[in-house]
């Protein structure tokens, strides 16, 4: 018995001189975070657009003849009544004359045998006969001074030349193209809009417009609604649309270039609350959560989040999180509950 105590004291006595093992503090995970931030959500679309001139004609002689005066720079402005090009009138104009001597001579034939059958003189059909032949020289008449009109072209409109097709002293064809001419008093953005987003916002003008031409996208420009198409494409099920813009911001690019177009929805002012699409753990079925930040333990926990909508680079959270959150955004699949974290800061 008394050897049997010896051994237990001695036991303790062993057991108590065994060094304490020290606790190793884990050093806090460098993790990438991204602030939970309200945006606006109000209903936005970008269309690819072509930039169009208010009006486009093409001027065209309606009679042949040689080109003697030619007035079309290109890209020059003219205003409205300005002589642009013009035939040779010399022709036309002898043509007026000949008319006007057979007409006068008409007209005295005709004033002639009127006297002549109020006598009894002349018949009945030498009177018809007179009369059609006035009429007929009065048609050629009319019709000689309308040609030599042709030979002017003037402009219809204030306008800038867009293209010049012919050149002075050529010979010019009825119905040959001289020229382009181009109203840029406003410029026209035309967009085709799929069948489902012109159902959705039918009838619906409450909305902010503006556009940018590519490869200047540092300008944005307001624009406001011209017109639309209400038959859609066949094949595309799109509908036209027509935006402009006016004033001199016209002159700082042309008809022909591309362009971009935003329409943004006014009706409803909305904000929603996004994060990175990378912070999202989960799917749709089972549900989401991320990994929120709790500042004062210096740890991570787990936050289950509602998804409002989902793109490719943003989730718009519903509800889970408020402004200010900071959520793990990269390696989410290396946490866990109550991690110690450190945000990671890059050195600039």
């Amino acid at each position: 018995m008394k050897n049997l105590l010896i051994v237990s004291v001695l036991f303790l006595l062993q057991a108590c001189s065994e060094p304490t093992p020290k606790i190793v503090e884990q050093a806090p995970v460098v993790v990438q975070m991204s602030k939970v931030v309200q945006v606006n959500s109000n209903k936005e679309y970008e269309f690819p657009a072509t930039v169009s001139a208010v009006k486009d004609v093409d001027l065209k002689f309606e009679v042949s003849g040689r080109l003697i005066v030619e007035n079309l720079v290109e890209g020059s402005e003219v205003a409205k009544g300005q002589v642009l090009a013009q035939i040779d009138p010399a022709p036309f104009q002898r043509k007026v004359d000949e008319s006007r001597t057979r007409h006068q001579d008409a007209a005295r034939s005709l004033s002639r045998i009127k006297e002549m059958h109020s006598k009894n003189v002349a018949s009945q059909r030498e009177l018809d006969d007179a009369e059609s032949l006035f009429t007929i020289t009065e048609i050629a008449l009319e019709n000689a001074k309308q040609d030599l009109s042709y030979c002017t072209i003037k402009a219809p409109y204030d306008a800038v030349v867009g293209a010049r097709f012919i050149e002075n002293n050529s010979y010019i064809r009825a119905g040959d193209t001289i020229a382009n001419l181009q109203d840029r008093s406003q410029l026209y953005f035309s967009f085709e809009v799929p069948e489902r987003i012109m159902t959705a916002n039918a009838g619906n003008r409450n909305v902010k417009a503006t556009a940018y031409i590519i490869g200047q996208e540092e300008q944005v420009f307001d624009i406001h609604y011209v017109e639309h198409k209400t038959t859609p494409d066949p094949v595309t099920q799109t509908y036209d649309i027509r935006f402009a813009i006016d004033g001199e911001v016209t002159n700082l690019f042309f008809p022909g270039s591309r362009a971009t177009v935003k329409i943004e929805d006014l009706n409803q002012a909305k904000h929603a609350l996004v994060i990175p699409i990378n912070a999202l753990v989960g799917d749709k079925t089972s549900g989401f959560f991320v990994w929120r930040f709790n500042e004062v333990k210096g740890v991570v926990e787990k936050a289950n989040v509602d998804i409002a909508d989902l793109n490719q680079e943003l989730a718009v959270i519903a509800s889970g999180l408020m402004v200010g959150d900071k959520v793990v955004s990269a390696a989410v699949s290396q946490m866990r509950e109550e991690m110690n974290v450190k945000e990671y800061k890059a050195d600039f």
